[in-house]
């Protein structure tokens, strides 16, 4: 008797992604750049300068 072999229709590429998921890597960071500088919230920034300096702050 022959024995049936089922033959993975994947693509390297979406073996490669399978793997970075099951090891937790987010796919939205795939091929992404670290950034340089952290994001600022300057809105944020803005209303804590106004709560410490007062409302005439700037």
């Amino acid at each position: 008797m022959k024995q049936a072999r089922i033959k993975s229709q994947r693509t390297p590429a979406q073996r490669k992604r399978d793997a970075l998921v099951r090891a937790g890597i987010a796919p939205s960071r795939f091929g992404r750049r670290q950034s340089v500088q952290p994001h600022r919230d300057r809105k944020r920034e803005a209303a804590r300068g106004e709560r410490k300096h007062g409302k005439d702050w700037q």
